[in-house]
């Protein structure tokens, strides 16, 4: 197996987004082929792939890092156990590799029973870290970690709070705002009605769009999370909504930099809550090891499975060689005993020495190798 990643350890934002990957293309190109793609990583999972044809097919190779067979699924057991996110331990990443895997089983890419062996058995990785540990305990999510960063940086009590986003990331905001004393919630989303089924979860108020503007002006903090193609953003636009935190946890970026030119106004992005990851990091680096430990179990579980699939898949393509022998030295034996004059006894005797024969040259090859 083979892996080539990019994440938040090695890449800002603004940079990942370059590396991100176009998937019809890139499911066109590989069979038995995995894209992940999230906020904070590019990662391109191949199984049985010529690593010069991965070079030849895919842009801006060179800027990735490559792991190979036991070191790639080694990562992805990481990565299924969330010691691999820039939160460490939080929950998204597990959803999103099932994903990608469904995604990749209902195009037909996943076609080879050891990969996706490989697969299954990551996610159950995941699973079983999450129930046996405390890894994910607390705030694990990049917006359960942006609603921290408001609470440590200015308080939520008393705030208006406008809210960009009813998708997957607004959904997760809301969850996290869930139980705060926030004065009012104010939800936009391109469309309405998303915006006002989240208003209702949260105990707000949904706007249009197009009312966006005057929102900005009575916000006090402002989380953006759409999955706009460009930023909704910009300086000029929020040039006079007076004094506002705003944090942008988009992918693609919802804001553009030009935003910290105003002082009176406090820019935070996703790279920003590194800060945040750091003192989680703290907190749970007690719980790592127990993650490791599963890790190392489930892995020398896998290998086992692995080589008796192996063996499995070795055991019929044997047999059905030995098949083909057969076959074959039956018909010559009828064919010799139709078109000879030679007594059943002497055919049935030539018949099984040459099958005997013919099974120990194969088992000899087999073995071999």
């Amino acid at each position: 197996m083979t892996i080539l990643k990019a994440d938040h350890k090695k890449y800002r934002v603004d940079e990942l987004e370059k590396l991100r990957v176009d998937e019809e293309e890139f499911y066109k190109n590989f069979d038995n082929s995995i894209l992940l793609q999230t906020c904070n990583r590019v990662e391109m999972i191949f199984f049985n792939h010529d690593l010069e044809e991965i070079k030849r097919k895919v842009k801006n190779f060179d800027k990735f890092d490559i792991l190979i067979d036991d070191e790639a699924i080694i990562h992805l057991f990481r990565l299924a156990s969330g010691l691999e996110s820039m939160i460490v331990g939080e929950f998204q990443i597990l959803g999103q590799l099932k994903n990608s895997y469904l995604k990749a089983k209902n195009l037909g890419k996943i076609k080879s029973k050891e990969f996706e062996k490989i697969i299954l058995k990551a996610i159950h990785v995941g699973q079983r870290v999450r129930l046996e540990t405390d890894i994910g305990k607390g705030s694990v999510s990049i917006a359960s970690a942006a609603v921290e960063l408001v609470e440590k940086l200015t308080g939520l009590e008393g705030k208006n709070l406008l809210l960009i986003g009813a998708g997957e990331m607004g959904t997760l905001v809301a969850k996290a705002l869930k139980e705060k004393k926030i004065k009012a919630i104010i939800v936009a989303n391109r469309t309405y009605e998303k915006a006002e089924s989240l208003a209702k979860e949260l105990g707000g108020i949904a706007i249009k769009f197009d009312k966006l503007k005057e929102a900005l002006k009575y916000a006090d903090i402002v989380i953006s999370a759409t999955s706009a193609p460009h930023p909704i953003l910009t300086k000029e636009r929020v040039r006079d909504i007076g004094e506002t935190i705003i944090i942008d946890i988009a992918n693609p970026r919802d804001t553009t930099d030009d935003i910290r030119e105003l002082s009176y106004i406090k820019l935070f992005t996703i790279d920003d809550l590194r800060i945040v990851a750091e003192e989680n990091l703290k907190k749970r680096e007690k719980e790592i090891p127990k993650v490791e430990e599963i890790i190392k179990e489930e892995f020398k579980v896998l290998k086992e499975k692995l080589e008796d699939l192996k063996v499995e898949e070795e055991i019929k393509e044997f047999c059905k060689v030995l098949e083909e022998i057969r076959e074959r030295e039956v018909k010559k034996a009828i064919d010799i005993f139709k078109n000879k004059n030679i007594s059943f006894e002497e055919v049935l005797e030539n018949f099984s020495k040459a099958l005997c024969k013919r099974v120990i040259c194969e088992v000899k090859r087999f073995y071999k190798n």
